[in-house]
């Protein structure tokens, strides 16, 4: 979805509208066209837009801009990037790469599972843009391999994942290192309370922006459930897959023991597949969504921790293997398709032991959702032709409507009294009497 706003109207440099426009970028998205000229301006704001939205370029472009716009001497961090995990840090190092490249500005990617006296060197030589995940920069800032008070503009994405995460003591300790006169952005799908509860305590004038929904889904994507027996998941995937011509398939799963359960048996059916969970090595989730993105691979699987970060062009479909126990996972698994306003596709496969988080799901989707029986459907589910609810059919009532009723209506609660009570022993009495 894309706003009216052209990128040449923002008050871009004309070098960085000229780069958009190379890879085909006239106009911006809401949250774009919203926050980059708070941004500009300097304003300290907590941002949140749904998935897929563009939130990135919405504060790595104005930060470029000020570079370009007000060169300096030498090289330092002006724009410090948080990012709760690895595959996320390296989504935004490779959107700044491409926006800079051409450009005196130096881009440095600091992560664990990376080489850090090399990391080391890179910042002794100067850069002006660090992204770094909580852990690796927390090592490097008590190093002093470089100068937090030097940051002009500091960003926390993904806020809320990296307060689930446990990171919320770090950003709290470095929003008290910054520079008082730096500039501060938080920015996510969702905005709790509790991360606007941070940002008030530590940033502060503090402004809001708050595009669309973040507890929704995009409409761009088309959304199935396939009822299904537990022990025939792994068959209806492999039927659904192979007798459809989906291209790359990005699967979704719960645990990471599924996850290696998965990959094993999809491999023995021929199929070219890559995983990503915590487990996996820092090298052998890049290669695995390196080859994913080059099309060397067919499905990539994949746990929540990786459904935030990435962004795969041209993804025209994500499966998801169970339900997530948390709705916004839910939210975060299927924006990884229909993303800046192109059709996606989701397929939900759902066991009877799932049936909580359904509710769950039909709450959040209502009727966006379709049904679809197969041969793997189990037979009560076939016996009634849906899983958790048919198809809602408006009757005409032959009832006459109820005329309202003054004593009926409800105001406020009127307040107990002592006559109340009287009257309550008067009417025990009565019936005393009566019998």
């Amino acid at each position: 979805m894309h706003s009216d706003t052209r990128f040449d109207h923002l008050k871009l440099d004309k070098k960085l509208v000229e780069r958009l426009e190379s890879y085909n970028l006239t106009k911006a998205t809401p949250i774009q066209a919203k926050l980059i000229p708070m941004v500009a301006k300097g304003a300290n704001v907590v941002a949140s837009a749904k998935t897929g939205s563009g939130k990135t370029l919405a504060f790595l472009l104005p930060a470029i801009d000020k570079m370009l716009t007000h060169p300096t001497s030498y090289h330092y961090p002006k724009l410090f990037v948080l990012a709760p995990t690895k595959e996320l840090a390296s989504q935004i190092y490779s959107v700044a790469w491409d926006y800079t490249k051409g450009f005196d500005i130096r881009v440095a990617l600091l992560q664990g599972g990376s080489n850090r006296q090399k990391e080391k060197e890179h910042l002794k030589k100067g850069v002006d843009i660090v992204i770094a995940t909580p852990q690796r920069a927390k090592e490097h800032i008590d190093s002093k391999d470089f100068d937090i008070k030097s940051v002009k503009t500091f960003v926390v994405d993904e806020a809320d994942m990296a307060f689930d995460m446990g990171f919320v003591g770090y950003i709290e300790e470095l929003l008290t290192k910054l520079s008082p006169k730096s500039q501060k952005l938080i920015v996510s799908a969702t905005i709790t309370p509790r991360v606007v509860k941070l940002a008030k305590s530590y940033i502060k004038p503090l402004r809001k922006v708050e595009i669309d929904a973040s507890n929704k889904v995009a409409n761009t994507v088309t959304h199935y459930l396939y009822p299904v027996l537990k022990s025939k998941k792994e068959q209806l995937l492999s039927w659904m897959i192979s007798n459809n011509n989906y291209g790359k398939v990005l699967l979704f799963v719960r645990k990471k023991e599924i996850a290696d359960a998965l990959e094993e048996k999809l491999k023995e059916w021929d199929y070219k597949v890559g995983v990503l969970h915590g487990e996996k090595l820092h090298n052998e989730r890049r290669k695995a969504l390196s080859d994913f993105k080059n099309d060397k691979l067919d499905i990539l699987i994949a746990t929540d921790i990786a459904a935030r970060g990435l962004d795969i062009a041209n993804l025209d479909i994500v499966i998801n293997y169970d339900i997530p126990h948390v709705k916004q996972d839910f939210i975060h698994r299927v924006g990884r398709t229909g993303r800046a306003g192109k059709e996606g596709l989701a397929i939900t496969l759902v066991s009877l032991d799932e049936i909580e988080q359904l509710k769950d799901l039909y709450k959040l989707l209502g009727e966006k959702i379709k049904e679809i029986i197969t041969e793997y459907t189990p037979k009560e589910v076939k016996a009634r032709g849906y899983l958790l609810q048919a198809p809602q059919r408006r009757r005409k009532s032959s009832q006459k409507p109820k005329k309202d009723n003054p004593l009926n209506k409800k105001g406020k609660k009127r307040k107990t009294t002592k006559r109340d009570g009287f009257k309550i022993l008067d009417a025990r009495n009565q019936a005393k009497n009566k019998k």
